[in-house]
């Protein structure tokens, strides 16, 4: 197992306090400061109560727990009621999804260090309490990193994947029809130790999820195409070079031709005995599963990225990259045209950023960057 450098603080703070900053900036931004739990990693947006305002997911490695922020309007969060809760050791990677199909939303974690999935069922108000026979042990090696879902058999439950890197496979569990998921899981073989983040989404549109794998030693990316049936095969050419240490992976449409394309943090030096290039690889879709780098990756970005969000920044229409820096204490912004990376730059924060997504979380129709910062214990919402 690869050791990772990782800065743990020593205190747990537990009173939520916002605080209006400067950034310091290559460029310029409006942050918002949101004190949160311990060493926070993982970072989503949802509407949890229904009310039809974002609310706030953090993840809290260091504390075992997580962050529930209830969106009042017009960027104003509220934490909820018995928030902080209890999310299994180490929660690591987060997914946002109905799986008990009471229509509520709920949350699955990838617990570190640990060989199971703590699944928290949503009572529609902010509020979590595990779902009976969380959490779910899996039999992966030496232990889950990352987790992503879909209904990968259509029979109308939805299923989880996670990573079993120590032997370069996945593990999927079957959802059991609302009631939890059925173990053990299915294996498949990826790629060579397929480490933290694993996605899903339609990559060939045929209406059937697909599964997405960065193998950190193999300096690629795995595609497996569902056959909505359970099953998966690698698609032609996969699997596919992505420049060095893979470290993450988001999916989206980068230059507005309708195919899902796949940006990917390279991060040799997150790591305690990789060598290579820090950066971003962007790798476009051909809309059957096939991928190919975009001319100039891998780009520049800062030291030690960890994770990576796609959405419209400049408010152009175009998809655009966020990439959290763990080791420069950054966020670099990657804008797009439909041709390639149009212009970049660095916003300076926090320490230790983390996790990254992008979202309207204030209803102006303008997307804002949130942005965990591990070592502060805070949650970084950025305005461009």
């Amino acid at each position: 197992m690869k050791k990772l450098i990782i800065a743990i603080p020593f205190m747990v703070i537990c009173v939520l306090i916002i605080a209006y900053a400067e950034s310091k900036t290559s460029g310029k931004a409006n942050t918002i400061t949101i004190r949160v739990g311990k060493t926070p990693n993982s970072v989503e947006v949802a509407d949890l109560n229904n009310d039809k305002i974002p609310d706030i997911v953090i993840a809290n490695g260091g504390d075992s727990s997580v962050t529930i922020l209830l969106g009042k309007g017009k960027g104003i969060f509220t934490e909820a009621k018995g928030s902080p809760f209890y999310a299994g050791y180490a929660p690591n990677d987060v997914v946002i999804a109905d799986f008990n199909k009471d229509g509520k939303p709920d949350l699955v974690f990838a617990n570190h260090t640990k060989k199971y999935l703590t699944v928290l069922a949503g009572d529609g108000s902010g509020g979590f309490k595990p779902l009976k026979g969380s959490p779910f042990p899996v039999e992966v090696f030496p232990h889950t990193h990352g987790v992503a879902t879909g209904d990968f058999n259509k029979d109308g439950n939805l299923d989880l994947v996670t990573d079993s890197w120590g032997n370069d496979r996945i593990e999927i569990l079957f959802g059991n029809n609302g009631h939890g998921f059925n173990t053990p899981g299915t294996f498949i073989q990826v790629g060579k130790h397929p480490y933290q983040r694993i996605r899903t989404a339609d990559l060939n549109m045929d209406g059937n999820m697909d599964i997405v794998t960065t193998n950190l030693d193999g300096n690629n990316t795995t595609i497996l195409l569902g056959n909505g049936k359970g099953g998966f095969h690698q698609s032609t050419g996969s699997p596919f070079a992505c420049g060095d240490s893979p470290f993450g992976v988001a999916i989206g449409d980068i230059n507005g031709d309708g195919k899902p394309d796949l940006v990917i943090v390279n991060s040799p030096t997150i790591t305690s005995n990789n060598t290579g290039r820090d950066g971003l690889t962007i790798l476009i879709g051909d809309g059957t599963g096939g991928f190919f780098p975009l001319q100039g990756s891998p780009f520049t970005a800062g030291k030690s990225p960890s994770r990576v969000a796609i959405g419209d920044i400049n408010g152009d229409g175009i998809n655009d990259i966020a990439v959290a820096n763990y080791n420069s204490d950054s966020i670099t912004i990657f804008l797009m045209n439909k041709k390639t990376v149009a212009s970049s730059y660095s916003l300076h924060f926090g320490q230790k950023p983390d996790g990254v997504t992008i979202a309207d979380i204030d209803g102006d129709g303008k997307n804002e960057i949130l942005v965990t910062n591990s070592l502060d214990n805070t949650l970084s919402i950025i305005r461009p």
